[in-house]
């Protein structure tokens, strides 16, 4: 019983363990609360906010992370969106918005491209890393849209609607339609999926501050609460790109290796007593 105990412990200690609690997502999440002028880094329970470099009339509402975080200011050509390091540092780069007639609350990106949906015709578009040159790929035919996010498992976007719609949808980037669900609440803001464990996660104009974990089947896993984020509106949602073939980090491994020799030493240590008169 003890054996079985410690190796619980150690698994529990592993990123992903089994039986390991957590409050909120595990990977960072990064949310752009524009109409404040506020960035945000959501991990577990914990939340760190970063101010938008160019807060003028509206914040950045757009976002893309990979190595950086980029972002689009509002659907006017005169304002500008910002890059930023991972931990909210402002690289001193700007973006122009691509198009002044879409409308872009919220975005995602792979390893050579971005992708953002019209808020006002569903349509989904793939541009540039720098937000350049916007490019029609499909119709959702959702309607009234403003949530999209990549999902590196299967090559494929997921959609979601704004407005009264409380539809996410999967898409393959020919526009295919593979699955969809219904959250069962309107105004979906910040779509995202978090490549730690596959899930979705989303918020909702109707309850700024709260935030909502889904399987990719549409089950409710979890919520989780912010009090600092009770009036933030943030619309755009993204976790950085991340291969599904990615290898563990060296940190995981060690610990992974850790765990095994402690198991290891447990059991010679028992079977030497065991032997002792």
């Amino acid at each position: 019983m003890k054996r079985v105990a410690l190796i619980l412990v150690v698994l529990t200690l592993l990123p992903g363990g089994v039986g390991q609690a957590r409050a909120g997502p595990i990977s960072p999440w990064y949310l752009t609360a524009g109409q404040q002028g506020n960035n945000w880094i959501l991990q577990g329970g914990s939340d760190i906010s970063f101010p938008t470099q160019h807060p003028e009339h509206a914040g950045e509402y757009a976002i893309a992370v990979g190595n950086t975080v980029r972002t689009l200011h509002t659907p006017k050509e005169t304002e500008l969106g910002s890059e930023y390091t991972l931990n909210g540092t402002y690289t001193g780069v700007d973006f122009a918005y691509p198009n002044a007639s879409l409308s872009f609350f919220d975005g995602t990106r792979d390893a050579s491209h971005n992708y953002s949906v019209d808020n006002a015709t569903g349509t989904v578009y793939r541009m540039g890393l720098d937000w350049s040159n916007p490019v029609a790929l499909f119709d959702s035919g959702l309607g009234g849209t403003l949530g999209i996010t990549y999902d590196a498992t299967n090559n494929s976007l997921w959609v979601s609607q704004y407005g009264s719609g409380t539809t996410v949808a999967n898409f393959s980037l020919g526009g295919a339609p593979l699955s969809s669900f219904s959250t069962g609440f309107s105004t979906i803001t910040s779509l995202a999926l978090d490549p730690a464990d596959g899930t979705l996660w989303v918020g909702s104009q109707a309850t700024m501050g709260t935030f909502y974990q889904y399987s990719k089947s549409g089950t409710l896993l979890s919520t989780a609460t912010y009090s600092d984020l009770a009036n933030q509106n943030t619309l755009g949602g993204d976790f950085a790109f991340s291969s599904p073939t990615a290898v563990p980090e060296p940190a995981s491994v060690t610990l992974l290796g850790t765990g095994a020799a402690c198991i290891m030493g447990y059991g010679w240590r028992r079977k030497r007593a065991a032997a002792l008169p």
